[in-house]
Order: structure tokens, then sequence, then C-alpha cells
């Protein structure tokens, strides 16, 4: 038999091989193993398909950017106020504590950026 070569997709195999080889077992079994077997694979391969187009809304479905440049706007404008209103009390510890907590949610915001392409191999 001449092996098939698989083709990679971004870093993986590309999904319609997978459904493929598939296919190419189901129907190459012997007629003696189709009833039990054959069920239980149609099975499995319509559950795939259906997780792999759960998959591909999440992955297609984006978060717009404006979400982004919003949140780091309204945290360093919010910390510019909220530093004018600590500074009488904290004095020169102001812009330290100010700067670690900006840090902080600046952060929280990198993270929340990755998990909207949760895909993503880069």
């Amino acid at each position: 038999r001449k092996q098939q070569r698989i083709h990679h997709h971004r870093g993986g195999i590309v999904p319609s091989d997978c459904f493929s080889s598939l296919n190419r077992i189901k129907y190459g079994m012997p007629p003696s193993m189709h009833n039990g077997a054959l069920l239980a694979m149609e099975e499995q391969l319509n559950e795939l398909s259906q997780n792999f187009g759960a998959c591909l809304k999440i992955n297609n479905t984006k978060m717009p950017s404006s979400y982004t440049l919003f949140m780091r706007s309204y945290i360093i404008f919010y910390f510019l106020l909220t530093s004018l209103s600590w500074a009488p009390s904290m004095k020169w510890f102001t812009p330290i504590i100010t700067g670690i907590m900006v840090m902080s949610l600046n952060t929280v915001i990198v993270i929340g950026d990755q998990m909207m392409r949760p895909f993503d191999l880069q």
C-alpha cells in the first residue's frame, strides 16, 4: 500500500485528513464487522465533526480590538485620578503603588487577550 502524505496546517494536521482516514478505515472493514463496529465508528465520527465545528466557531468569533483599547485607557485614566487623591496621604509612595496596580491590571488584560484566541499556536 502507498502511504498517503498528511498535510500540515499551522503546525497541526488538517482535520479533513482525519475524516478521510476514518472513512477509509470504515469502508475498508470486512463485512463481518460492519454491524456494531460500523455504528460505533459512525457515532464517533459524527461527534468528532460536531466538536470540530464548535471549535471552528469559537476560533472564528473574535472580540473587537476596541475592547482592549477601552480597558487600557480606562485603567490609565482611573489611576491618574486616584493617584491625585492618594498623593496627600501616601506622599512619595503614590507613584510606586499606582505603577504596581497599573502593571497588575494590564497583566490581567494581556491574559484576557490571549484567552480570546484559544487556538493560536503563537
